[in-house]
């Protein structure tokens, strides 16, 4: 028989904790099929791009602001919906999301015409933009504290995931349906919508600040089975502030929060102006399209790696160190790629931009996601992901302007990789010691555990 807890339960101690259980699993490999499919509906573009501005005849200016137009829609989606999810709940927000741009990426390979085609991708990109912040915040607030920013940068794995698939599947069914046959796969993210309804919970914070304690009970048994909770039992969390936009800069949050903000929009600006335009750009460079797809797999499988190694890295070293390595190397490699190095080395430092820079990107979300409170983290994570998403607004589009200037490879490349210094500055201003970790003062463990990764 289990330890009988006594009442109230802290909920924070009892999260961090806990052991990864077979709720862990099941929630982390939900997360990570729900942002595969992300990743795949939103990375897409970037393969089909030649050919979409072959049968319209676009000029790379409108490729580029029809290719933001997804990107823009996930940054309101990911405002709003982040937002809303701290009153609906994080489960109604994570299926309604993965509903709405499933269907809409399917429908986009139906389009006829450039502003049919703008119009469902901005549609998908309001769902895509909601799924990702709301997935982030909820394995954060059920994951132990020593493993938090390796599970919350396994998650984002899936992306790269998503990715690559989009990639490899543009190499084999491109000649055989064209392009519209990638969109059409994007459907099948419905598959994981039963799934969610049986095994997605909803954050304890939530069944908490909801007073829903029966299931807030049952969902707190499943991670720690080893420990009883009696009838009846009270519970409690840690200080968690209020969800609201002002609450973000309150307390002293305010300096780290803007700087959050460009470290994102920057790190994004990288990973969607390169990964968008690189099939393009490596055509300009005199490679052949399948040869350029080849480079973009490579692109997602060096993100793929960079981001396990990255929240590892982050979890033993801090995850401003982490930061202050990525970003620097996300511009060298991307730089390095206007010289002509060579196929081999191309690939090399193609992989090592798509790790640095999405390794980047899955420490800062997951610092950021320890950052703000329980209560505000959603509506935290919202803005930040809505800052993000500008940035991968920003980057496609001006990288577009940039090549119908025709300016010089070089100019190009460094169009889309001087951001990374920018970002790596903005690291500096995070200021720890207004963290949920200092202000949380009641849990040594979430303070113990937390300054060990953001310090």
């Amino acid at each position: 028989m289990g330890a009988r807890m006594k009442t109230p339960v802290n909920i924070n101690q009892w999260v961090d904790g806990c052991k990864f259980t077979r709720l862990h699993w099941a929630l982390f490999l939900l997360c990570v099929a729900i942002i595969t499919f992300d990743g795949y509906a939103l990375t897409t573009y970037g393969p089909t791009v030649p050919l979409i501005m072959r049968e319209w005849k676009l000029t790379p200016t409108q490729a580029g602001v029809i290719g933001s137009y997804a990107l823009l829609g996930a940054a309101f989606g990911a405002v709003g919906f982040g937002v809303l999810a701290d009153w609906w709940g994080r489960k109604a927000t994570v299926i309604a999301c993965t509903v709405l741009f499933a269907v809409a990426t399917g429908f986009t390979g139906l389009a006829t015409n450039p502003t049919t085609f703008g119009v469902w991708r901005f549609v998908a990109g309001l769902g895509l933009g909601g799924a990702m912040p709301n997935v982030v915040a909820v394995m954060t607030e059920y994951a132990p504290m020593r493993l938090r920013a390796f599970v919350v940068a396994g998650i984002f794995s899936g992306f790269q995931i998503g990715g690559v698939c989009g990639s490899l599947l543009s190499v084999l069914l491109f000649p055989l349906w064209g392009w519209r046959s990638v969109y059409y796969i994007g459907f099948l993210a419905l598959l994981v919508v039963p799934l969610c309804l049986m095994y997605f919970p909803d954050s304890p914070y939530f069944y908490f600040a909801k007073g829903r304690t029966v299931e807030l009970r049952k969902v707190l048994l499943k991670i720690r089975p080893e420990l009883m909770i009696e009838d009846g039992a009270t519970f409690e969390a840690n200080r968690t502030g209020k969800a609201s936009v002002a609450a973000l800069f309150q307390e002293h949050r305010g300096m780290s929060t803007i700087a959050i903000w460009i470290v994102v929009f920057m790190d994004f600006y990288l990973i969607f102006g390169l990964g968008i335009w690189l099939p393009k750009l490596m055509m300009n460079a005199g490679y052949a399209l399948s040869s350029s797809l080849w480079f973009s797999s490579a692109y997602f499988a060096g993100a793929f790696i960079g981001i396990l190694a990255a929240g590892k890295c982050a979890d033993r070293w801090g995850a401003k160190l982490v930061l202050y390595m990525c970003f620097p190397a996300a511009f060298v490699a991307i730089t390095l790629l206007a010289f002509h190095p060579g196929t081999a080395l191309i690939v090399i430092l193609v992989a090592i931009a798509g790790g640095a820079t999405s390794g980047g990107q899955a420490v800062t979300i997951a610092y950021s996601a320890l950052f703000y409170p329980p209560a505000m983290r959603a509506a935290g994570q919202g803005f930040t992901f809505g800052m993000g998403r500008l940035g991968a607004v920003f980057g496609p589009a001006i990288a577009g302007i940039l090549m119908s200037m025709k300016l010089s490879l070089l100019t190009l490349f460094l169009g889309v990789s001087i951001p990374g210094l920018l970002a790596c500055l903005a690291v500096v201003f995070i200021q720890d010691r207004y963290g949920f970790a200092a202000l949380a003062g009641k849990s040594p463990i979430v303070q113990n555990a937390a300054e060990s990764l953001t310090r």
